[in-house]
């Protein structure tokens, strides 16, 4: 009980402090940015089926508007969920394997191209990412040539989504830029994040809309034609990829 209090307060907690997000924008004209160093590792291993209600948050969210009650229900009905949703990543990352989908492999080709077509210098920045697939901290370069960034790039959450209790999985992707100066790392070029198929857009942000032929009933579905589920991720991944690359011009 006492474990179950301690969330339901650090979740009132993190509502209560919420701030609106805001982007930096990267202004290539005046930052003199010719090279830019990639943070490997930016896409996980698996896809992660999510499940939002229509607003937009996850189950235990959902019922934060119920005060305590509702976030006792919630937190009871995630642990319920977790598990449900444990199987239908097995499924459909099962499904993916079959095809040998590399989601990383499908990210960094068109990500690439698009800063190359951009005539940036790519390099790549082997700071290690944490186990958690979170944002990285870039340790300052003072060797670095003038003109040279390094940009995180994360892809931490990508796969299928269903909204609203509906028969409606489709593909999802949220990546997170931040780009900072390899010199100076507190001087940040750019921070904004892309999201494919967003159910509650968030202000400011690149929102890529979700290609409808790749439409499912059920996890199960999704599972049983992993031809059309690997063609419909990676559609998302490279569009995500692409957007992002929009970012830096």
């Amino acid at each position: 009980m006492k474990r179950l209090l301690a969330s339901v307060a650090l979740m009132t907690l993190v509502t209560a402090c919420a701030t609106p997000y805001r982007p930096i924008p990267f202004d290539r004209a005046t930052s003199g940015i010719s090279t830019i160093q990639v943070v490997e590792d930016a896409v996980p291993a698996k896809s992660n089926v999510r499940k939002l209600a229509t607003n937009g948050q996850n189950m235990a969210s959902a019922t934060g508007g119920l005060g305590l009650a509702g976030l006792v229900v919630g937190l009871a009905a995630a642990g319920i969920e977790a598990g449900i949703a444990d199987n239908q990543n097995k499924k459909i990352n099962g499904a993916l394997e079959s095809q040998k989908f590399d989601g990383e492999a499908v990210f960094d080709a068109a990500f690439e191209a698009e800063l190359k077509a951009q005539n940036f210098d790519i390099a790549v920045n082997k700071t290690a990412r944490a186990e958690n697939h979170g944002m990285v901290v870039i340790a300052p370069q003072p060797d670095a040539a003038a003109g040279t960034a390094v940009l995180d790039i994360n892809g931490y959450a990508y796969g299928y989504q269903q909204v609203g209790g509906t028969k409606n999985w489709r593909p999802y992707v949220v990546v997170k830029l931040m780009m900072y100066d390899a010199k100076d790392p507190k001087n940040v070029l750019l921070d904004n994040q892309v999201e494919y198929n967003a159910v509650a857009p968030v202000p400011l942000t690149v929102n890529v809309p979700v290609d409808e032929t790749y439409t499912f009933e059920s996890a199960e579905a999704i599972a049983a034609d992993p031809v059309k589920a690997t063609e419909g991720l990676t559609k998302a991944i490279e569009a995500s990829a692409r957007a992002a690359a929009q970012l830096l011009k």
